[in-house]
């Protein structure tokens, strides 16, 4: 990922997380989403946007609301940064902390 990808990742991120730290979202589905990470396609065309729950449960209703809210996000998205055109947005489960916590398991298991 080139340097203005990155940075363009790390500004949508954190407007992206700032949406749901000032009570903006008002979809009860949203209540405890974390943005974890943003990708940014190499044409800066598409956005995939990480993010977790503090009750993995729900995962499923977060990610409906979050598809719901695309366009408050866009808007909102739109409204703070210099671009020609502002990015879709893809929404996906971060699971790599379970996974993490998988290789650690199999680790532990292969030592003992």
């Amino acid at each position: 990922m080139g340097l203005r990808q990155e940075r363009l990742a790390d500004e949508i991120r954190d407007l992206l997380a700032g949406c749901f730290l000032g009570n903006q979202m008002r979809d009860p589905r949203l209540e405890g989403v974390t943005i974890t990470h943003v990708k940014v396609s190499a044409d800066l065309q598409l956005a995939t946007v990480y993010f977790r729950l503090y009750n993995q449960e729900h995962k499923d209703q977060a990610k409906t609301g979050l598809e719901r809210s695309k366009s408050f996000l866009r808007k909102h998205l739109a409204q703070n940064l210099k671009l020609r055109r502002v990015p879709e947005l893809r929404f996906f489960y971060d699971e790599s902390v379970e996974h993490g916590s998988r290789i650690e398991a199999l680790l532990d298991q292969i030592k003992n």
